[in-house]
């Protein structure tokens, strides 16, 4: 049965979505009887005993408490957002955003053993500056896997395709930047082999996180998984710091860790026989865990990351028990028992700047304010890919980063990577 949502978004229809689904939990406590103690409330007891400090919920979500975009009133973006900065990349760069002024880049390599090289991208002046042009393993076949940054520090993952090897470098960076020296004097903090996957990777100011995975088709497909972490503002120097363990979860986790303010959100599973998985945030301050959102059996996120008043979760596909959870979309908690619900396949992490959290559609980026029913369109660019802008960053921004690949009419340019930069008015 398809989803019913309200025809409006209006203040008095969250007021009145949050008492009708506190009117159906009553009913559903009264109907149950005090002695029935459901699988969920006992998963959710198991959980708040091991994290006695964290806020710890399930989601059983009614379709009534799920607000659609689609009702919100449409505003295009002029109105709301300056762009401030616009320039090109090399074709087929990826762009991270790692601070307000820069971002790091992976842009296309100078031949196959050197398929991606690492960069900064300068918001303000607009330029590309390369920093590593290969891996450091390259002389043993390793190849530039994944990297992120913070305006302190850069961690990356290198792998040996062929064998399934894995390396993890970071440094500090000099300036939010850094150059070939730095980056040849990084520290290697990991390294794992084939029956582990390579690392998923989150950076905060002078602190990396990655993550250790085994390969669920390979011999350690059973063993547990964990996040680790090195701090390297504990130390003058970024060398010679010990990783230490700050999550183990028994079965592997999913998404990559994505951090917002103080706040790193990953996903683990929950410490059961069956198979649930629970949003979860962590103060990276002290590695305490804060809050966790155990999602209905079976259901999977994309990406999911916290945003102030809860949190923002990509789902890929249909659940029908899932009841307010069951379409693929992006989900918007509200801190008020609703969710605004975004009916698009998420292909990216949620951001917020200011009262707008921005969210990517199918083609273009749309700013939501639920509290005012507002949602703001960032128009394309002429000539851009099908699939259009992609967040750069997410979480908590001041800056909205977006890039897309726009196809070139010019000789035999094949085309462009082109980024902007938005400030709110």
């Amino acid at each position: 049965m398809a989803l019913k949502l309200p025809h409006t978004l209006t203040r008095r229809g969250f007021v009145a979505g949050a008492a009708a689904a506190a009117a159906s939990a009553a009913a559903a406590g009264a109907l149950g009887g005090c002695n029935d103690v459901s699988p969920q409330e006992e998963i959710t007891a198991k959980v708040q005993a091991q994290f006695p400090r964290a806020q710890v919920e399930y989601l059983s979500v009614d379709p009534t408490q799920v607000l659609a975009h689609t009702d919100m009133a449409m505003h295009e973006g002029i109105d709301y957002l300056r762009e401030t900065h616009n320039f090109e990349l090399p074709l087929g760069s990826l762009v991270h955003q790692s601070s307000n002024t820069h971002a790091l880049v992976k842009a296309p390599g100078a031949s196959y053993n050197a398929l991606i090289r690492l960069g900064f991208a300068d918001f303000e002046a607009g330029t590309f500056t390369p920093i590593l042009g290969q891996a450091l393993g390259a002389l043993e076949d390793y190849v530039i896997y994944e990297a992120r940054a913070s305006s302190q520090a850069i961690a990356w993952v290198e792998c040996n395709m062929v064998h399934g090897f894995w390396r993890v470098y970071a440094t500090l960076l000099a300036d939010g930047t850094a150059n070939e020296e730095i980056m040849q004097q990084a520290q290697l903090l990991d390294s794992g082999v084939g029956t582990h996957v390579p690392p998923l990777l989150a950076v905060s100011d002078r602190k990396v996180y990655w993550t250790v995975m085994p390969d669920p088709t390979g011999t350690a497909s059973t063993e547990d998984s964990y996040l680790k972490a090195v701090d390297f503002s504990k130390s003058s120097q970024a060398t010679g710091i010990e990783p230490q363990i700050v999550y183990t979860s028994h079965g592997r986790m999913i998404t990559t860790p994505i951090v917002s303010g103080d706040m790193l959100t990953f996903v683990p599973r929950v410490d059961t026989g069956s198979v649930y998985y629970q949003l979860t945030t962590m103060d990276m301050r002290n590695d305490e865990i804060k809050n966790i959102s155990i999602l209905p059996p079976s259901v999977r996120v994309s990406d999911a990351v916290w945003l102030e008043s809860g949190f923002a979760f990509g789902i890929e596909a249909n659940y029908d028990y899932a009841l307010g959870l069951s379409l693929f979309g992006t989900y918007l908690q509200l801190g008020n028992g609703q969710y605004l619900y975004v009916n698009k396949v998420p292909t990216s992490a949620s951001l917020r700047m200011k009262s707008l959290t921005y969210v990517k559609s199918t083609k273009n980026v749309l700013g939501l304010d639920p509290q005012s029913g507002t949602a703001v369109i960032v128009g394309t660019l002429q000539d851009c890919v099908d699939y259009g802008d992609v967040l750069a960053g997410a979480g908590l921004q001041d800056r909205l980063v977006v890039f897309t690949t726009v196809t070139s009419r010019i000789g035999l340019e094949l085309g462009r990577c082109q980024v902007r930069v938005f400030d709110p008015y």
